[in-house]
């Protein structure tokens, strides 16, 4: 009979010895302020006050401290996500699983914010006295439709870039890289796996399309050196929580006939000022977002100089697409001025105006764009 009770009551034991041992390990457990996986800062305990735990607010607050921590955080993050995956949510966190291990962010959808940014874009161009480029990155999920899961929500770019442009207005030279995209991914690897960012290859295919409407002769491919780096694990790998994806590769093209210190970078944030001596910041490829390898990541200016270069120069107005780009426009640019509105709040005119600028290219990621209240800032 005792041992039928020992065996009755067991189920419960292990339960209570499973919470008391996650208890013990809550508090015993270092608490780590950021998430490396998930690319993520970790919530901090919240402040008590009578306010806060009357109207709630502490106990929203706990919830999500004592979730960031649990321990075994990333095992069951990922656990949650391999379950959604099997019982066919495949995109439950706002990523789909491709094939060839792409993973895709969802579709774009249509805001007003398109429209309005087409808006700024064409009176900034009406009232500027250098001409106006103007180019809108497709989504990976768009150009590499043949790797999509079966089951996804429509990429619906052609309708939204269609209609962005079309609102622009003479003034913009739009630049359209759709259909070369499409044609060119089906033999290069156009946008990384595990993020939403285009890969050097990417950038170099958008490179050579300005070219023919900014005047510039593109440097060959064959005149790179091409510099692989292993280990990136983009965005999209962050939140799709499948940590088992093979992760990505980097690539660095350098000119091979540009001469040593050539290039000058120069980034600016309010009184702050930071010079390097290569397009590339190789202290990125220790830590764990490698991204801004290109360029430092996003900077309210950002100076690029190239002596070798024979052209003019070119203020970019830019999210992070452009950071791939720029040490290909580089080759054919004296000086580049790249200005992210996110954090640049001055005129664009008069920036370009106090420059001398040849001209201004806006290039903008379409995902950013339909989602980015800062185009006003233009003038």
């Amino acid at each position: 009979m005792k041992i039928k009770n020992c065996v009755k009551y067991l189920p419960a034991v292990i339960f209570c010895g499973f919470i008391f041992s996650f208890m013990i390990m809550y508090f015993i457990l270092p608490k780590e302020s950021y998430s490396a996986q998930e690319k993520k800062v970790l919530s901090s305990f919240p402040e008590i006050t009578a306010e806060k735990v009357v109207n709630g607010d502490f106990q929203k607050g706990l919830d999500t401290y004592l979730s960031d921590y649990v321990p075994g955080r990333n095992f069951f993050v990922g656990l949650s996500a391999d379950y959604d995956l099997v019982t066919g949510r495949n995109g439950n966190k706002g990523i789909y699983l491709g094939s060839d291990g792409y993973l895709f962010p969802k579709p774009t959808k249509d805001t007003e914010l398109i429209t309005t940014n087409a808006g700024y874009i064409k009176e900034f161009a009406e009232t500027s006295d250098i001409p106006v480029y103007m180019t809108l990155i497709p989504s990976s999920g768009y150009v590499n439709q043949n790797k999509l899961p079966l089951n996804h929500e429509e990429y619906i770019d052609d309708k939204l870039i269609d209609k962005f442009s079309n609102a622009l207005g003479k003034d913009v030279n739009f630049i359209d890289v759709r259909s070369v995209f499409k044609e060119k991914a089906e033999s290069e690897q156009l946008y990384y796996k595990t993020d939403h960012h285009w890969t050097s290859a990417g950038a170099y295919e958008c490179y050579k399309l300005l070219g023919d409407r900014l005047g510039y002769k593109p440097v060959t491919e064959e005149n790179f050196e091409k510099e692989t780096v292993d280990g990136f694990y983009g965005t999209s790998y962050s939140k799709a929580a499948l940590w088992w994806i093979t992760p990505d590769k980097l690539e660095l093209w350098k000119n091979k006939n540009q001469s040593e210190k050539s290039v000058s970078v120069t980034i600016s944030d309010s009184d702050v000022t930071k010079e390097n001596d290569s397009y590339f910041f190789r202290e990125y490829f220790n830590k764990d977002d490698k991204y801004p390898v290109f360029l430092d990541g996003n900077h309210s200016l950002v100076r690029i100089r190239n002596t070798d270069a024979k052209g003019g120069k070119l203020i970019i107005v830019k999210d992070s697409y452009a950071h791939a780009i720029a040490p290909f426009l580089s080759q054919n640019y004296s000086e580049i001025i790249m200005a992210d509105l996110r954090y640049y709040k001055k005129d664009i005119s008069e920036l370009a105006e106090q420059e001398n600028a040849d001209s201004i290219l806006i290039l903008y990621s379409l995902d950013n764009l339909a989602t980015d209240d800062n185009i006003s800032f233009l003038f």
